[in-house]
């Protein structure tokens, strides 16, 4: 990560991929070879746009907004070790690469991550621009696809997941029923 003032504007670049999925800024990040542009490249097919692929420029704005952007010498291009260097704009069409978007979420990739089993999950946050965005921990090693996960995560932010709270007033009127 590198990390400068310009102009009492906080910027910092930092290594993984950006993407707009819909109308959410999610910047992927894991260790290199992990899988993130290939994942960029599944949400390619399903109709989301890329901003940046391996570098991703931060800046926040005069609103305090973190915006996401790609060095103008990766821009329209994406990665992979399996297929190469690919150019957007000969496979996709013209909303497959965006300049910018606002950040929202992040989601780290990872092998074998041991995470407890519960009912809800604690909070993780990663800080970007000294601001504090939610973030996902995703194993690769489950077997639901990661594409999958992501978007019903994303719905699940936005819709406040109540879930746990609708078990917990059934758990509660079951018991009142035993009494």
């Amino acid at each position: 990560m590198t990390k400068y003032t310009c102009h009492k504007q906080l910027s910092e670049s930092h290594h993984g991929v950006l993407l707009n999925i819909s109308g959410y800024g999610v910047f992927i990040i894991g260790e290199a070879g992990i899988g993130k542009s290939s994942l960029a490249l599944d949400f390619l097919h399903q109709g989301h746009g890329l901003i940046a692929d391996d570098y991703v420029d931060f800046k926040a704005n005069h609103q305090q907004l973190i915006l996401g952007h790609c060095p103008p010498i990766l821009a329209g291009l994406l990665h992979t070790r399996e297929l190469g260097l690919i150019s957007l704009s000969e496979h996709f069409d013209s909303t497959a690469w965006q300049t910018e978007i606002q950040l929202d979420y992040v989601i780290r990739l990872q092998k074998n991550l041991a995470s407890p089993s519960s009912l809800s999950i604690e909070q993780e946050h990663y800080i970007i621009c000294e601001q504090s965005f939610p973030m996902l921990s995703l194993d690769l090693n489950n077997p639901a696809t990661i594409s999958n996960r992501i978007t019903t995560w994303l719905s699940m932010q936005t819709k406040h997941n109540t879930a746990v709270t609708i078990l917990k007033q059934r758990q509660q009127a079951q018991m009142e029923t035993l009494q």
